[in-house]
């Protein structure tokens, strides 16, 4: 079978959305953070097929059909997974090879760089929070109105002025030079010179949580930039990121809608104000990338950019994208303060709150906006105000809708309808607007439970592996596949050591087609759309193998008695018998050690 990389993989998955593929085929409505639309696999009246965009996997809980994106385009194209692949490549634009030496190699590389992030920030949260290098950065926080609380939410992070301190700590942490110098965190022309120092942290996740960037902000003062972001590397391109949506994910998919603010203290300065769904796009502007990862969630963007002329040209640019992807789009403009981080230092958290309730839709924002500016009563000065107004005009799909916004700027400029959309059409050559996703209604969400479903101690043991499967190294050395009773769960078991032996355990979608049951791949499929493997997966492995060992210490115990009453039946020498009762009696005392009262 043809190989293909992790990375492909994850390529083609960001390019290429379940629900958009999904929706080619049937349609799909809204309903908290699923879609569902009728099944395209069995009959049915009432709609029982969902999908789960965040995660990328469906289910019918109709027919019990379920898989991630893949799956999908194997069902109905009826291709195989190197098809299903190649189909999907060829539609996303991507060039497709079989992953070579130089492709696992580089796998590596990144699973390595995940690493060395998702711990640099645990120990920079670390300094911050428990060390005296910090203690300026500790009451700049509190100067700035900054509550504990939101420290931990965002993970915030202090890096110590010593130059020789973050080379000489991941050195001892075993990364590589060659791995450092990919990481970003250090100069170009010294190699063990980090990029931060004396530096308050803001680690940058991805939409899945995952640490893949720093900010820093300069406290001493000296520095010509008051901001740096750790530069692209293989983890991070800065307009596929959106600062903040990790954390808002919860309230996004609730409210369907969130807040773009422009920097780092703004978005936290929001979510302290009860704001929860404010973000940031990493201070560039925002990009398509950027919108069709918030679009997976929300309908609706509100802008909250600064007030200056950065600020207002950032707004105008996030609105027509917003527009030609389908949002609604609305902006809040602040009074009385220059962005959301000044107006919590200075007001408080609920005036904040209270600041933001007042919004214009974007098309109003746009044409005041344009009319603040120029001369509104010269001709020049209409012609300016259009000229403003229309790559947001450009950017609208609906012609219906266009034309009600032209009908109103010609009300604003007290010009003929019919005359500027002449004029609209004469300078509009080519229709710069992105292809508008589908609408879908919002509803309450629905949480599927595997509670249902009749399985053994070792099969749950199992799925809670493949839920989490970084464990598995260290969970093999204490768990024999001889251990399992279950079928299922020898064959996932199988399945975890195979992945592991070909490097291949990051991908769910590579995993799954590696099983070869069809059921067992669908209830493994159904669990990654849960959270219930993935809440304290450590001490429930613990419990489970625990229940499996003894069990295991149990079959031993019941063969040893056995032996014992052989022993004695056939008069056996004192000496044998000697010794299976001390193995007996080991064996009870390691038992009942391991027993509680559940296990009973």
């Amino acid at each position: 079978m043809a190989k293909y990389s992790e990375t492909v993989l994850e390529e083609i998955k960001s390019r290429i959305s379940i629900v958009d593929m999904a929706s080619k085929y049937l349609t799909l409505s809204r309903k908290g953070d699923r879609f569902w639309g009728l099944c395209p696999f069995h009959d049915e009246k009432t709609p029982s097929f969902s999908v789960l965009p965040d995660k990328g996997f469906f289910h019918c809980f109709g027919c019990g059909k379920s898989g991630s994106l893949f799956d999908f385009v194997m069902e109905m194209e009826h291709l195989t997974f190197p098809e299903a692949i190649r189909h999907l490549a060829e539609q996303a634009g991507i060039a497709l090879e079989e992953e070579t030496e130089e492709d696992r190699q580089k796998r590596t590389e990144l699973e390595t760089l995940r690493d060395l992030y998702e711990k640099l920030a645990a120990s920079f949260n670390y300094i911050l929070v428990n060390t005296n290098a910090a203690t300026e950065a500790q009451q700049y926080l509190k100067d700035r109105g900054f509550t504990t609380g939101s420290m931990e939410k965002f993970l915030l992070g202090f890096a110590p002025d010593d130059p020789g301190w973050l080379y000489a700590f991941l050195r001892s942490k075993q990364y590589s030079d060659t791995i450092l110098a990919k990481s970003g965190l250090f100069s170009k022309n010294n190699k063990d010179y980090p990029i931060f120092r004396n530096r308050l942290i803001f680690p940058i996740r991805d939409w899945q949580g995952r640490v893949v960037a720093f900010g820093g902000r300069d406290l001493s003062g000296n520095s010509q930039a008051k901001y740096i972001n750790t530069p692209e590397t293989m983890l991070y391109r800065k307009r596929e990121i959106v600062y903040g949506l990790f954390e808002s994910l919860p309230t996004v998919k609730t409210e369907n809608s969130c807040i773009l603010c422009e920097g780092y203290f703004d978005v936290i300065a929001m979510h302290q104000a009860g704001l929860s769904t404010a973000m940031a796009p990493l201070g560039t502007a925002f990009t398509h990338d950027q919108g069709k990862l918030i679009r997976r969630y929300a309908e609706k963007v509100f802008t909250m950019f600064d007030s200056d002329d950065a600020g207002r040209a950032a707004t105008k640019k996030a609105l027509v994208v917003c527009e030609s992807m389908g949002f609604e789009s609305r902006v809040i403009t602040l009074e009385g303060a220059k962005d959301p981080a000044e107006m919590l230092q200075e007001k408080g958290p609920e005036v904040l709150a209270k600041a933001c309730l007042n919004s214009k839709s974007g098309f109003d924002h746009l044409v005041h906006s344009a009319i603040s500016l120029y001369d509104g009563k010269k001709a020049t000065g209409k012609l300016q105000i259009f000229t403003e107004v229309k790559p947001y005009l450009d950017a609208v799909e609906s012609e219906i809708v266009r034309q009600s916004y032209l009908r109103d700027l010609a009300s604003y400029l007290q010009l003929d309808e019919s005359t500027l959309l002449r004029d609209y059409m004469n300078r509009t050559t080519d229709k710069s607007i992105g292809k508008r996703e589908e609408q879908f209604r919002s509803g309450k969400g629905f949480d599927p439970s595997l509670g249902g479903w009749k399985r053994s101690s070792d099969l749950y043991a199992m799925l809670t592996l493949m839920n989490n499967r970084f464990l598995f190294p260290t969970i093999r050395n204490r768990l024999r596949v001889d251990d399992l009773i279950d079928e299922q769960a020898v064959e996932l078991y199988t399945v975890l050591e195979d992945a592991s032996r070909e490097g291949v355990g990051a991908s769910d979608e590579l995993v799954l087609n590696m099983i070869g049951n069809e059921d067992l791949r669908r209830i493994v499929s159904m669990s990654f759309q849960t959270e219930e493997f993935t809440a304290q997966a450590e001490p429930i492995l613990e419990e489970s193998i625990k229940r499996i060992m003894l069990r295991r210490l149990e079959k031993v115990r019941k063969n040893v008695e056995n032996l014992i009453r052989l022993a004695e039946k056939d008069g056996s020498v004192s000496v044998e018998l000697s010794h299976l009762l001390l193995e007996k009696k080991s064996l009870d005392e390691k038992i009942a050690g391991m027993r509680k009262p559940e296990h009973v």
